[in-house]
């Protein structure tokens, strides 16, 4: 279990969750990323940018 950095609620990421990835709250629908998968710790997913070719 780890909680949302959001919204609070406790977010259940499968067993084999890896650093990188991005999961779903189920409460407030945020877009978070693993950052440390012992124990499993969540942040706020980066935006994705346009880079407009560069």
């Amino acid at each position: 279990m780890a909680d949302c950095p959001e919204c609070g609620a406790d977010v259940a990421p499968h067993a084999d969750a890896e650093i990188g990835e991005i999961i779903d709250c189920g409460t407030c629908g945020a877009e978070l990323e693993v950052v440390d998968d012992d124990p499993v710790e969540l942040d706020t997913a980066p935006e994705l940018e346009e880079d407009w070719g560069e």
